[in-house]
């Protein structure tokens, strides 16, 4: 069965049998010169191995085909270090690091290579427009009324994907394109699919897709943003300083990120005789060493 895994920037699509050194494709959706493509193809050198890499970019239909290899040439001295007393009467001698060079040849794209890297930019394209269609389509407020109701929440968060996975066009769209990544030899990476969502008062979020199972679509909640531009995370941030705006959000806005703040176990304190529902500014910090706590201020 078909499985699509997505990690860090970088999605990777494998089928079931993997060889040594496969060849690999990858894109790169800003590269435009052939300087780029090059140094995106050295990039992927593997040491003592050689392989094909195709560099390509999707949105501008072009791929190029390079031959990569990666071999250790030595050691050389960081300038700067070195010289210090070692503890011992003597001196530390300078830090060596290996080195390695890299030979990248340019090949010209076999047409079956072409062929495929152009269906997969038709089926990408599709993707992509079907993507920014959801944008009209506003979380119903019974799942979520604000990106401050996802925080903490993997049940929202679930919801809130679980909605969009009912998308019709995007669930066909996206598996042509998973169906377009079968065709590809070797290992192919391609850039995450980012999809922005909007709720009722106004705030978005931005989900990313993490994974293709059986057809099924799994996202990740990435971050978003409310109406006054706080900038919103999967989980309250418990360890940095702070500050956070409800100028045009006001006390409603402010409800739902104390209750966001509140689920992540965040003590409060306020400088105003109004309570908690009075938004304003909110500043947060560590104090105490163990305790994080919000100050808000009318």
């Amino acid at each position: 069965m078909k499985k699509v895994i997505f990690a860090s920037l970088l999605c990777i699509f494998s089928s079931s049998t993997i060889a040594n050194e496969q060849s690999l494709t990858t894109e790169c959706s800003t590269c435009f010169s052939y300087e780029q493509f090059k140094t995106s193809a050295k990039s992927n050198a593997q040491l003592d191995k050689t392989r094909d890499v195709y560099v390509m970019n999707l949105e501008a239909l072009t791929i190029k085909k390079f031959e990569v290899s990666k071999r250790f040439s030595g050691y050389k001295t960081l300038t700067g270090t070195g010289g210090e007393p070692d503890g011992r009467g003597g001196k530390m001698k300078g830090i060596k690091v290996p080195t390695y060079s890299v030979t990248v040849k340019d090949h010209n794209v076999e047409q079956s290579v072409l062929n495929n890297f152009y269906n997969l930019s038709d089926a990408k394209k599709q993707v992509m427009m079907s993507v920014q269609s959801l944008k009209a389509d506003e979380v119903p407020s019974e799942i979520a009324g604000s990106v401050w109701d996802l925080v903490g929440s993997s049940s929202i968060q679930n919801k809130v994907a679980r909605h969009y996975n009912g998308n019709t066009n995007l669930r066909n769209d996206l598996t042509n394109f998973a169906n377009a990544t079968d065709k590809v030899s070797g290992l192919l990476n391609v850039d995450k699919i980012m999809v922005q969502v909007s709720f009722s008062d106004g705030s978005t979020a931005i989900f990313s897709l993490y994974a293709v199972i059986n057809g099924d679509l799994i996202w990740d909640f990435e971050r978003g943003s409310d109406v006054d531009l706080n900038k919103v995370k999967p989980n309250f941030d418990t360890k940095n300083a702070e500050s956070y705006d409800f100028d045009k959000g006001g006390a409603d806005v402010f409800v739902d990120f104390y209750n966001a703040a509140k689920r992540a176990g965040v003590s409060f304190t306020s400088t105003s005789s109004e309570g908690a529902q009075t938004g304003g500014r909110v500043t947060c910090a560590t104090k105490n060493l163990d305790k994080y706590i919000c100050t808000y201020t009318r």
